[in-house]
């Protein structure tokens, strides 16, 4: 980092306002392409995390970047907003005065803008001019078509972010309207104890507490190549997860935070959310919202609602360790026990009532208004998934792979046999607000939405049914950008154990854990098409993109449905299909 906070500190309000005096609205220097690959820019240093924009609404979008330098005083940085790439038809520009209080970053309201249009912005700060960033707003009236990336799950040690890379190249032949990001944009650890590779160990290389911690670790991911690529060619839609603060957090502590240790956790998550607010390209809270009340909405004209939740640090009960219930569990009757007074406790909240009739009432708002589709920006999965008796599948070295980061699995193993929650951390540890929410929407009349989920590492395609078998949509799950697949753990037996989870959970209509990648969704008023999307390594920088299935969402009564499946092997088809 030393390298770059030394690299130019030559930024002075006189140079800035020297440049634009006599430049007036003067057009960026182009960039060799919209994807960042003009490096010379970079090197300059001004802007070495590159730039962003975000949530976008139909006249205005945030503008972001930092100011690379170790000036104490105030930056005045210039913006600007242009119809063309040139900068020959200038729409808007302002200024914005960044400092240390703020890790020297800008955010930017870009307004004064018209819907359903591409537009083009850079940044000036003295001498140093910005790459080139593209950016839409969002659509009104009549919408033809959209098209979504959709990511979750970028680990730096684990791996190069090639998923970031192809989604990059594919949006200079068929644009992007936003990438939605699910959470995990980066993870809290420190540094691997064997790393994977050499240049890809986190920094600090303790794990990340204070706020200068999370700020350093957001500087670090913003060095890469493809994540800066990819927030310069499209608006970013962003929710976080849990290791935007620390592993499996909820609202009142999290699994890898320790008091005696590490101090006291709201400090650390507010540490957290501060610099998350400073580096994403995001709207600060609304007056009389808190940083931690990220949910929020989106209209794409008449064609889509996109409703982010947030599923955290609002309301989340502490999530249940199934494991330390092996005794009671194991014992007769005892299953049957722990699902009564444990996982269905009443107050077993998720959402919380505030958020709950946010998101009811929005989707019940696009219902009303003839929006064609109702879509969930959600981190944890939500359909009902239960453990088979995974003993006989799992040989010892998987065991011994996978007890190196989880210290319990053989007790998972153990308890598998009584079907518990297969991700206890998701909806299904939460059984109780599941339902609620289910009735909300019953209430409602909403038995359509789709919901875009990340955290797993995993493709699914999930049916959402109450416990009762009432239908209330879809669920799509997108792998990881580059954290680590159960290939990593069970290696060829991958796909054997996926084919066993599908086969017992019927809500599971399509499952693949063997590697990373992305989901195209493209939204007309009749389909959605899903394309599943995997990179063959994320060890090398050297990768191949391909195609791992393919579904299309139509409606189905009052409800929507996944058919037309491609890319399925003979069983994973018969198990879509509900055979066998």
């Amino acid at each position: 980092m030393a390298l770059l906070k030394n690299m130019n500190s030559k930024l002075t309000r006189r140079g800035l306002m020297g440049l634009t005096a006599g430049a007036g609205l003067a057009a960026c220097t182009a960039p060799e392409s919209i994807t960042g690959k003009n490096e010379g820019v970079l090197q300059a240093g001004a802007f070495a995390h590159g730039i962003a924009s975000g949530d976008p609404f139909a006249t205005s979008v945030v503008l972001w970047t930092r100011v690379t330098t170790d000036m104490d005083g105030d930056i005045e940085v210039l913006w600007k907003v242009a119809r063309d790439s040139k900068f020959n038809d200038m729409v808007n520009s302002g200024t914005v005065t960044t400092n240390a209080a703020r890790d020297h970053c800008v955010k930017a309201i870009a307004d004064k803008l018209k819907p359903g249009q591409t537009y083009y912005y850079c940044f000036h700060a003295g001498e140093a001019v910005s790459e080139i960033g593209r950016t839409r707003t969002l659509p009104e009236g009549e919408t033809e078509s959209l098209h979504f990336a959709v990511v979750s799950c970028a680990n730096w040690q684990h791996g190069y972010f090639n998923t970031y890379d192809a989604i990059a190249k594919r949006a200079n032949d068929r644009p992007y309207d936003a990438l939605i990001h699910l959470g995990d944009y980066y993870y809290e650890y420190g540094a691997l104890e064997t790393a994977r590779l050499p240049d890809r160990i986190h920094e600090p290389t303790h794990e990340i507490v204070e706020l200068n911690d999370y700020r350093q670790r957001h500087a670090q991911y913003r060095t890469d190549a493809a994540l800066r690529a990819v927030t310069a060619a499209m608006p970013l839609i962003a929710v976080w997860d849990d290791h935007e603060t620390t592993n499996d957090s909820w609202r009142t502590g999290a699994q890898n935070h320790q008091p005696d240790m590490e101090g006291d956790w709201d400090a650390r998550k507010q540490a957290a959310l501060r610099a998350y607010y400073e580096w994403m390209p995001i709207r600060e809270p609304k007056p009389g919202r808190v940083r931690s009340d990220i949910y929020r909405n989106f209209r794409f004209g008449n064609l889509a609602n996109l409703t982010c939740v947030e599923t955290r640090l609002t309301a989340r009960a502490e999530p249940i360790i199934v494991e330390s219930y092996i005794d009671e569990i194991s014992s007769e009757g005892g299953a049957d026990k722990f699902r009564k007074e444990v996982l269905y406790a009443p107050d077993r909240e998720m959402f919380g009532a505030d958020q709950q009739a946010f998101i009811v009432d929005n989707l019940r708002q696009s219902k009303k208004d003839g929006v064609t589709w109702r879509l969930l920006a959600n981190q944890v999965i939500m359909g009902r998934l239960l453990t088979p008796d995974f003993s006989p599948y799992i040989d010892e070295a998987s065991l011994e792979r996978i007890e190196q980061d989880w210290p319990e699995v053989r007790d998972f193993l153990t308890l598998s046999k009584h079907n518990m929650p297969l991700y206890p951390d998701s909806w299904d540890g939460y059984p109780v607000a599941r339902e609620n929410f289910y009735a909300a929407l019953d209430a409602a009349g909403l038995n359509d939405m789709l919901v875009l989920t990340g955290d797993a590492h995993e493709f699914w395609v999930n049916d959402l049914t109450s416990e009762t078998g009432q239908k209330y949509g879809l669920e799509l799950v997108t792998s990881s950008v580059s954290s680590e697949t159960l290939t990593a753990y069970l290696g060829d037996g991958t796909a054997d154990h996926n084919l066993l989870v599908t086969q017992k959970n019927p809500d599971a209509r399509y499952y693949n854990a063997t590697r990373s990648g992305f989901i195209d969704l493209t939204l007309t008023p009749k389909s959605a098409a899903v394309v599943m999307l995997n990179v063959d390594t994320v060890l090398s920088r050297d990768y191949v993109l391909s195609e791992t299935a393919r579904f299309t969402v139509r409606k189905s009564g009052n409800t929507i449905k996944a058919a037309s499946p491609k890319g399925l092997t003979v069983t994973q088809r018969a198990l879509f299909h509900g055979i066998g």
